[in-house]
């Protein structure tokens, strides 16, 4: 790995590195390009200065923050998916057991919906992204063409 050249430009497109005399090739257009190139003190000058936090939402921000401060991520909140009996006060109102009672048939409806949807996914998913995929290659297709009509 030591003698081996790493080429991060185009690689599903530039495959002719590897052919004879390329690299001398590049290697010599490389040279001459340092040959005539005479940087300036604020060769970047014209350009406008960067917006490097352009992208950042509140979230990373926070998040950042907390990676610098070497904080631990806070845990997943599981209180959603507990079944509390009612407060000690109405133990014996059995309008508030009815409640509880709704809730747990509310929780097990959402875990068989979310059981249903991996069943789908896994029987269908396979199938559905390669019928994606067909559709993308056939618009890259049909784009190749345009681009050639027009050429």
């Amino acid at each position: 790995m030591a003698n081996e050249v790493v080429v991060d430009a185009l690689p599903y497109i530039d495959q002719e590195y590897d052919e004879p005399g390329m690299k001398e090739m590049v290697q010599a257009m490389i040279e001459e390009e340092k040959k005539r190139y005479r940087p300036t003190k604020n060769y970047l000058e014209h350009l406008p200065m960067l917006e490097l936090h352009k992208f950042e939402t509140d979230v990373m921000r926070k998040e950042y923050e907390r990676l610098s401060q070497r904080l631990p991520m806070e845990t997943l909140s599981m209180k959603r998916y507990e079944l509390p009996p009612p407060p000690t006060g109405k133990l014996t109102d059995l309008s508030a057991w009815n409640e509880c009672v709704e809730n747990s048939y509310a929780q097990l409806e959402h875990q068989n919906t979310r059981i249903s949807n991996l069943e789908l996914m896994q029987e269908y998913s396979c199938e559905s992204w390669k019928s994606y995929l067909r559709l993308i290659a056939n618009m890259v297709t049909q784009q190749q063409k345009q681009l050639a009509d027009v050429k």
